[in-house]
């Protein structure tokens, strides 16, 4: 499953209040978020989320959730969903996003390495 472990001290509800709709766009694909729910316990999000390459078309939900030692983004667990590459690129994205607006998080463990640069 693909995953990004950021390390670091951010609550989730701050994240929630900072998330920024994402739009990539280039001749391969389209990248789009836009709802964004925060879970009651203030622990994890969901976002509503596209990725569109040539004429296939995904729509996932993917998930912020917090641990002790910081926050993981991933898929959301009970849906599947195709992992194309630009479900990859993503949640990539969405990481990159994060880690620029709380810089005291940093990539621990991923497998999405080649997405993040």
């Amino acid at each position: 499953m693909p995953h990004v472990v950021l390390l670091g001290k951010a609550s989730v509800e701050d994240i929630f209040k900072e998330l920024k709709p994402i739009f990539v766009r280039d001749e391969k694909m389209i990248l789009k978020t836009s709802e964004l729910y925060l879970e009651r316990d203030k622990n994890s999000i969901l976002i509503d989320s596209l990725a569109i390459e040539g004429s296939r078309k995904v729509v996932f939900l993917a998930m912020i959730s917090g641990r002790d030692d910081g926050v993981v983004v991933r898929l959301f667990p009970k849906v599947e969903v195709e992992k194309t590459e630009g479900v990859k690129m993503l949640l990539a994205e969405l990481a990159k996003q994060v880690t620029a607006r709380f810089p005291e998080l940093s990539v621990a463990e991923t497998n999405l390495q080649n997405y993040l640069k």
